[in-house]
């Protein structure tokens, strides 16, 4: 009798009691999303924790959050990057472990369009302090990033702005080589649409 009623009671509020938990966790991961500065961080997603990363003043909670940050969700290049900067902005300086989060970057998204903007600067800023690897990958990414018109065009404007000689003219060269492949590919474009409506 007692093991009949148990189970007729777990099977009416059992999916209550189990509707109620999943709205809750939604209400309070929507809230944390919604607010990722003041909410408190209940659900470790990665962009709440970003937030609080850019929002912190210390420098040690800033690592410290940047690195719960790579933790929460480490195939995020821009969460590496996060991690880099607070080194940089920690150690005042291009060291050890700003090198090897911006490895891990191009590791986990050499590619990565929320991470082209920040970690092309950065490495070509300080392209004469940077390894060898860095280079190749930060050149790899111009190129590619280069194709897409907006890309073709930060780099374009980035260039002469960079305080390392070397690191303007290799992105300057960058954007002249691919300023000089649209120029060729508007040419041809407009030389075929001319034959097209000259009258034969």
């Amino acid at each position: 009798m007692t093991q009949t009623m148990l189970w007729t009671r777990s099977l009416r509020y059992g999916p209550a009691s189990l509707a109620l938990a999943i709205a809750l966790l939604g209400t309070v991961a929507a809230l944390q999303f919604a607010m990722p500065d003041t909410m408190p961080v209940i659900l470790p997603f990665s962009e709440s924790l970003y937030a609080r990363t850019l929002a912190a003043t210390d420098n040690d909670q800033r690592i410290d959050l940047a690195n719960k940050t790579v933790n929460a969700a480490p195939g995020r290049a821009e969460n590496w990057l996060l991690l880099a900067s607070a080194y940089q902005q920690k150690d005042a300086a291009l060291s050890g472990r700003v090198l090897d989060a911006l490895r891990r970057s191009y590791a986990a998204g050499p590619l990565s369009p929320d991470a082209h903007d920040w970690r092309l600067a950065y490495v070509f800023s300080n392209w004469s302090l940077m390894p060898e690897d860095l280079r190749t990958s930060a050149m790899a990414e111009a190129e590619a990033y280069a194709t897409r018109y907006a890309g073709f065009v930060y780099i374009k404007e980035l260039a002469p702005t960079l305080p390392d000689g070397d690191g303007r003219m290799a992105l300057g060269l960058v954007a002249l080589t691919h300023d000089r492949a649209m120029d060729s590919a508007r040419r041809v474009a407009q030389h075929r649409a001319m034959r097209e409506t000259a009258p034969q």
